[in-house]
């Protein structure tokens, strides 16, 4: 037997309140000591995936924040460091600064080395099948939004964002089917940008688009977009297999304010290899917490593991007992899937 443990995080999201404190001496954006805990959460995975929800194309072309957001080129190089194998790049902020801020955000990927899926530089990248060896477990990555508000790819240059129109997900079973032609992998992960922003629970949409991608054939879907966390369930689908979905991961690193917001956590799930059977297990969340409520010294908006907090949260918002917060999501986790650990 084979196994493959997965590590997937939700939204890393810069608003300026974060990177405009985060440069050092030289001039460079330093976001290790901020984001430290991701470090040993994104390594303790064979293969970690992060949704990267901002452009990192620089200050080239100018560093920008809510509604448009343009990060700092050492933020991908801080995730690259901190293990992150591959980030999805599909989502409703890839074209906020269209054809040109998309090129760029990927060009700084590609110096560093990191895999990306969902946004592309040409139809001949779009095609280029992303996929991930470990201990003879190969898994296939694909990326998608269901959101752009707007901020669409020019007609003739769709390879620039991966998108489900009006929930029909076509392209992507036609995608699952290619992908599984070409490079037959042990398991195809799809992440999707779907649903509406804080609902602590998938609508509707959400759960019909998951369904459908079940059914195509994807073994794992990872939901974005909606800022907090959404439980994860087991799809039965018409295949007769199972697909384990969680609707969204939330923000993982992310300068929003509102104590839902500020919780996120890293996904793990043990993928397992017996001859031509896989299966997927022991599904955990490790909990995270963006501190951004201190107004000054070492903590302010930084990262850290829900066990490290204190007896409470503070937010804008009020204070917050951590461990009445904990048992909610613990619970609201387990009235999905019962076997899933929240730590």
């Amino acid at each position: 037997m084979a196994k493959v443990n997965l590590v997937a995080t939700g939204d890393v999201l810069l608003h300026s309140r974060i990177y405009d404190i985060s440069k050092d001496k030289s001039g460079k954006y330093d976001f290790t000591d901020k984001m430290a805990p991701a470090k040993d959460l994104l390594q303790a995975g064979d293969i970690s995936v992060v949704n990267l929800e901002s452009l990192v194309a620089g200050e080239e072309l100018g560093l920008t924040s809510f509604p448009k957001f343009n990060n700092p080129i050492e933020l991908a190089e801080n995730l690259k460091s901190f293990g992150t194998d591959i980030v999805t790049n599909s989502n409703n902020h890839t074209m906020d600064l269209g054809e040109e801020g998309a090129l760029k955000s990927i060009e700084n990927l590609e110096k560093i080395g990191m895999q990306y899926v969902g946004s592309h530089k040409s139809k001949a990248d779009q095609k280029e099948i992303r996929t991930i060896e470990k201990n003879n477990i190969t898994c296939a990555f694909l990326s998608y939004t269901a959101v752009t508000l707007g901020n669409n790819a020019p007609k003739n240059k769709g390879y620039l964002l991966n998108t489900i129109v009006k929930g029909q997900t076509k392209f992507v079973r036609q995608d699952i089917e290619r992908v599984k032609k070409e490079k037959n992998p042990d398991v195809v992960i799809v992440s999707v940008h779907f649903g509406r922003e804080y609902p602590l629970y998938p609508v509707a949409a959400q759960k019909e688009i998951a369904a459908s991608i079940s059914d195509a054939g994807a073994d794992i879907i990872i939901g974005h977009h909606p800022h907090v966390l959404q439980p994860a369930e087991w799809i039965l689908n018409s295949r007769g297999k199972k697909t384990f979905v969680i609707y969204s991961l939330g923000n993982f690193y992310s300068g929003q304010k509102g104590l839902y917001r500020q919780i996120g956590g890293a996904l793990s799930l043990d993928i397992k290899k017996t001859g031509a059977s896989i299966e997927i297990v022991n599904p955990s969340l490790n909990l995270t917490y963006v501190d951004a409520n201190r107004k000054k010294g070492y903590q302010m908006h930084h990262l850290l593991k829900y066990i490290e907090k204190n007896p409470y949260f503070e937010t804008e918002h009020g204070k917050f007992d951590s461990l009445e917060v904990y048992s909610e999501i613990a619970q609201r986790f387990r009235d999905w899937m019962p076997e899933i650990e929240i730590k």
